[in-house]
């Protein structure tokens, strides 16, 4: 029965049972991973009694069943406290301490990846600021760049893509250029390039829109549609890209393809010569899925920003037919089904937004999880297979959470990406 007066449904803890949604009072007074949790199995309600509890909250708008019926009135005597039960209770208690000392360094992870972001962030700045003045320094850092984030993606453990913070994703184009630089390494690690061509493709992504240093920025800011005259312009920066780099007479020449050539579709509706996939390398290809990806993650006019499942649904489905279909294929693969960003809705009812995925386990990525018992900057990042028993049951789109949950989770207004080496600190 509810609790009178405060709505809150309340019973004894002999009317626990499986199928039962519970909630208790705080997150660090008991064992279990969440406060609220539906009722799985006898050993749960075991814990529950041996932490000495006599009611519980429970709420039937989640729980399968109905409460046990209450205990007669003349009950028996409270039974003697288990050793057995209370040493395991110790058990489990140590093991949920292990936990959040292993979630704190997950987020430090995450944390750590954040500060490299930032630093590689600011040297594809200075390529971009330094492309019009002095483009064989431009070159130079460039490549520093590609060698550093090549390195990640030729060594042997798997890389490790997270969702970069609000706080580090730059309000201007060159955040674009690392976030296609990421993704393109990715792709290219799917499809098995070798180390010259990794490097390439990294050079290449750094440099690929270096030719809008020439185009006026009240056209690359502007957030609504624009002109045919604005649009003919604007499509002309990856030839102003190639006149930039034409005194950089080192530069590989896959790197200059990349840069000319990272709007061309594999049909031909491509610009700025209209090339078909035959005709271009496959770093080119590489290049131009995830520069298309990006764009429908984070357009120029954000009102028509896609999450990042309906970006890579919207090019399977929409736009086959101007990408490598094989290299597509690799990409939606290696991003996986949930991509970093993702609203998701469990089956068990819990809401989260997708943090990191493994590239070696991609239908289990780890998830930050509503959960108003845990502060939000305390917020739970678990993995779905290691710590939940739970699965996806749908994406959600950020506009349609209620406030306490957006709030919470800040989706993303940027769709940020970066890696480092999994389980690496």
């Amino acid at each position: 029965m509810a609790a009178e007066g405060t709505g809150r449904h309340r019973i004894k803890i002999e009317q626990v049972r499986i199928g039962l949604h519970i909630k208790l009072d705080s997150w660090l007074g008991h064992p279990f991973l969440f406060s609220s949790f539906k009722i799985k199995n006898e050993e749960q309600i075991a814990t529950l009694k041996a932490m000495g509890l006599s009611e519980i909250e429970y709420l039937p708008e989640k729980s399968d069943v109905a409460p046990a019926p209450p205990p007669p009135a003349t009950e028996a005597p409270a039974p003697e406290p288990d050793p057995v039960a209370e040493m395991e209770l110790d058990d489990l208690m140590r093991e949920k301490k292990e936990r959040i000392e292993a979630l704190s360094r997950e987020r430090e992870q995450i944390r750590a990846a954040e500060r490299r972001y930032v630093k590689t962030a600011n040297s594809v700045k200075n390529v971009m600021r330094l492309a019009n003045n002095n483009p064989r320094h431009a070159a130079q850092l460039s490549g520093e760049v590609a060698d550093e984030l090549a390195d990640i993606f030729l060594a042997e453990q798997n890389p490790y893509i997270h969702l970069m913070g609000d706080n580090v994703s730059d309000e201007s184009a060159y955040f674009h250029s690392l976030n296609v630089t990421v993704l393109s390494m990715i792709l290219a690690r799917a499809l098995g390039v070798d180390a010259e061509t990794m490097r390439d493709v990294a050079q290449g992504a750094v440099l690929h829109d270096v030719g809008k240093a020439l185009v006026p920025s009240q056209i690359l800011l502007k957030d609504e549609d624009l002109t045919a005259a604005e649009t003919k312009l604007l499509q002309m920066h990856p030839g102003y890209g190639i006149k930039l780099m034409q005194p950089v007479t080192e530069l590989p020449n896959r790197v200059r393809e990349i840069i000319l050539f990272h709007h061309e579709m594999a049909d031909g509706s491509g610009y700025p010569k209209g090339l078909k996939a035959d005709t271009l390398d496959q770093a080119v290809r590489v290049v131009a899925i995830a520069n298309a990806y990006d764009n429908l993650c984070n357009p120029r006019v954000v009102k028509r920003a896609r999450t990042p499942s309906e970006a890579l649904s919207h090019m399977y489905k929409n736009e086959l037919a101007k990408y490598d279909k094989t290299a597509l294929g690799a990409f939606i693969k290696a991003l996986g089904i949930y991509p970093p960003g993702t609203i998701v809705k469990l089956k068990s009812g819990r809401v989260g937004i997708v943090m990191s995925v493994d590239s070696a386990d991609l239908l289990h990525p780890d998830l930050m999880i509503y959960d108003p018992a845990i502060p939000k900057d305390a917020a739970a990042v678990v993995n779905l297979k290691r710590d939940l028993e739970d699965a996806v049951e749908r994406t959600l789109r950020p506009s349609a959470l209620p406030e306490a949950i957006h709030d919470y989770l800040s989706p993303r207004k940027r769709i940020c990406y970066f890696v480092d080496h999994a389980g690496g600190a």
